[in-house]
């Protein structure tokens, strides 16, 4: 940063035995001891034209100023509406005999400079014009009034520290204003003053410390009209209300210490507050951000009071790109803001509660990898674009009555993202989907109720891998959204419809895919709600309905080959068995093995398999279809009972209509019956007996035969026993 100087000899004259330079200000002369008692303090009310006249110098004028400062009566500082020259004051402490202040009130002053000098009597300066207003590293120890001042050219208070009162409420700054690394012990206010040029605040101090009961720093419903930084500025209590910049607002650095507001500011162009710390309470209330505005790392503590949120953004308007990368708030709240430009909170926490009803996010937002450690409110939130949860927490807080994270009402119009999200509970009622809703990977520690509709007819939710110990999924009136389950975990969910007549189609559009049904303790997936449908459709659950639009094209984790949908159906039998439906257990264990079937019988027709294993495979093929037709991988009791009861009837005839090939010693149909039942149940009275070759063959087989029927009969009765 450039050295500044306030050089008598540059503002206006004066000697140096005038100027009263020093080494510093403590050891400077005195500005009493320059003021001699015979200067007449009339000159200063004269006009520029009446000095001139009267052949009276702009040294004079300086030295009757500086004497009424030090000497004159309160009536002498009144200096209302005079015009002077540029007042040089540089390197001198001015101290008065008492404290009346010097009224400049109304007064046009060519310049006024302090600079390096000390400060003890006020000043007033309301409505007054001045040309330059130097106080460049001055102590000023009394209060400065400038009430709508007009300062036509720099305005320099680099390292001035100002132990009073500064007031420039209405006042207007033409040139550049340079506040870097002023001090303000007291109350300073711009309220409505107009900055036309650039403004800068580095690393300044705006404490206040003596006035706890009002705000600090004031520059309520002030423009700047050029650009203006605070970067790295300290402030106590602060007002930005309804404050105007129409360029580049930088905030980047600072710290509030106490409550900050900026209700209804406008930024016209950027608006920097990154790694800006607010201690205290802040409100952005209907303030409208037209340019790009960071809070990256960014930190609202917030206050001591619960009452009040920390931090609040309600009806905030974002017109562009904003940013709240890694930023970290209590409670917050955006209620009602609007989003017209992304928005990206990624990394962010919230450590308190976070609402956002009613928000409306126009581009895409991304809480990628954000922490809400108490409960977060999306209820009534508009997403017009993408929306990005991905890897997000939402572990709630001590409140159990209230869901941990709700997005009732909430309207994605396009595709969400909440891959690998850990949710404690979750509400999504009434919400509406437009595209793919990705869960994958997500867990569910506790509930989740969706009663989502869609917005088109191609409504996703992608729960692959994902994990639901509980809760409840309705299907809507209209507008069904479909949901993959492909190796999803899901406990105890209640899956529904919202007209009970639609029940009957409700499982085609879920996608069971080597789904787990019983991986919670407590919580395992009850089928025997869905009995009617599963009855109704021969107990199939890994049927999907596919939409018929061009624009659905999901990529599956698993396709529905034999061996999956084997394992599916053995995970639902697991379930079922857990929980004591038997029934059920029993008709996905046959589900499970029809596809046992066509799994070895694909196994089988591998050409790149060998010749021992797909011969294997066949065998198992061939075993399995006949468990199958025979008593329904004992499933069937009724089937095997009725085949081993009337088998021996099929020996019968050839027995009588087979030629001697067949021929047994019985004579007519009944009595080869008679033989083929005592043949087969190993009876053998001994009386009628084979005769023919393939009778005698018949008669052997048969016995073989009833054997296998009596084992298959008794499986089934033991596997119908237990349901």
């Amino acid at each position: 940063m450039p050295e500044k100087s306030g050089d008598g000899a540059d503002n206006g004259g004066g000697t140096d035995a005038d100027a009263g330079t020093g080494p510093d200000v403590e050891g400077g002369p005195r500005a009493a001891s320059d003021a001699g008692t015979s200067v007449d303090p009339s000159v200063l009310h004269l006009s520029p034209a009446e000095r001139e006249a009267r052949g009276i110098t702009d040294d004079e004028v300086r030295e009757a100023f500086r004497a009424v400062l030090v000497r004159g009566t309160e009536a002498q500082k009144d200096l209302s509406g005079v015009t002077l020259p540029d007042l040089s004051l540089d390197r001198i402490a001015l101290e008065s005999v008492d404290r009346h202040p010097v009224d400049l009130s109304g007064a046009t002053i060519e310049g006024l400079s302090l600079t390096h000098a000390r400060v003890t009597l006020p000043f007033v300066l309301d409505g007054a014009t001045i040309g330059s207003l130097r106080l460049t590293e001055a102590h000023v120890e009394a209060s400065i009034s400038c009430s709508n001042a007009t300062v036509t050219g720099e305005t320099d208070l680099f390292e001035a520290r100002f132990d009073d009162d500064v007031t420039f409420d209405g006042a207007t700054f033409e040139g550049p204003v340079d506040c870097d690394e002023a001090t303000f012990r007291d109350d300073v206010r711009f309220d409505g003053t107009t900055f036309d040029d650039e403004v800068t605040f580095r690393a300044a101090e705006c404490h206040g410390d003596s006035n706890h009961l009002e705000d600090n720093t004031t520059f309520s419903g002030a423009t700047f009209r050029a650009s203006v930084t605070f970067r790295e500025t300290e402030f106590g209590f602060s007002m930005f209300d309804g404050i105007t910049c129409d360029e580049a607002a930088v905030f980047q650095e600072a710290t509030f210490t106490g409550d900050a507001e900026f209700r209804g500011a406008e930024f016209g162009a950027d608006a920097d507050f990154d790694e800006v710390r607010f201690e205290g309470d802040t409100a952005f209330t209907d303030a409208a951000f037209r340019g790009a505005a960071t809070f990256r790392g960014g930190s609202f503590e917030g206050g001591a009071r619960t009452l009040v949120d920390d931090a609040t953004f309600a009806g905030t308007t974002f017109h562009d790109d904003v940013s709240f990368h890694r930023a970290s708030f209590r409670y917050v709240t955006f209620a009602g803001a609007a989003f017209r430009g992304e928005a990206h909170f990624e990394s962010a926490t919230f450590d308190g509660d976070a609402d956002f009803p009613d928000v409306t996010f126009a581009r895409e937002v991304d809480f990628d990898e954000t922490r809400f450690r108490e409960d977060a409110d999306f209820s009534g939130v508009a997403f017009d674009s993408r929306c990005v949860f991905r890897g997000c927490e939402f572990t709630g807080g001590a409140n159990h009555l209230k869901d941990d994270v709700s997005f009732e009402d909430a309207r994605f119009a396009d595709d969400v993202d909440f891959h690998d999200a850990e949710i404690s509970s979750a509400n999504f009622r009434a919400t509406a989907f437009g595209g793919t809703v990705d869960f994958s990977r997500c867990v569910v520690s506790e509930r989740i109720d969706l009663e989502a509709r869609g917005i088109d007819d191609d409504a996703f939710v992608d729960f692959t891998r994902g994990k639901i110990r509980s809760g409840r999924i309705v299907q809507p009136a209209e507008g069904w959204v479909r949901y993959d389950l492909t190796l999803a975990s899901i406990g105890d969910v209640d899956l529904a419809a919202e007209r009970t007549r639609d029940h009957r189609q409700l499982l085609d559009y879920f996608r069971f895919c080597r789904t787990e049904f019983d991986e919670f303790d407590g919580h395992t997936f009850d089928f025997s709600g869905h009995r009617e449908y599963l009855d109704r459709n021969d107990w199939t659950v890994h049927a999907f309905d596919e939409p018929s639009t061009d624009t659905f094209d999901p990529d599956y984790a698993l396709a529905m080959t034999p061996e999956v949908v084997e394992t599916t159906y053995l995970k639902a039998k697991q379930s079922a068995s857990e929980i004591g439906d038997m029934k059920t257990a029993g008709e996905f264990r046959v589900k499970r093995q029809r596809y046992s079937r066509r799994k070895s019988l694909e196994a089988a027709r591998d050409p790149d398999a060998g010749v021992v294993t797909r011969a294997k495979n066949l065998g198992r093929a061939a075993e399995n279809c006949f468990l199958g037709l025979t008593c329904g991988h004992g499933m069937r009791p009724m089937r095997i009972g009725t085949a081993f009861a009337i088998a021996p009837l099929f020996f019968a005839f050839p027995y009588t209509f087979g030629g001697p090939l067949f021929e047994t010693q019985a004579s007519g149909f009944y009595e080869n019956l008679y033989f083929s039942y005592i043949s087969y149940t190993t009876i053998g009275y001994g009386n009628i007996g084979p005769v023919g070759p393939l009778a005698r063959f018949l008669a052997g087989s048969e016995a073989y035969l009833s054997t296998i029927l009596a084992a298959l009969l008794v499986y089934a009765l033991v596997k119908r026993s237990e349901l």
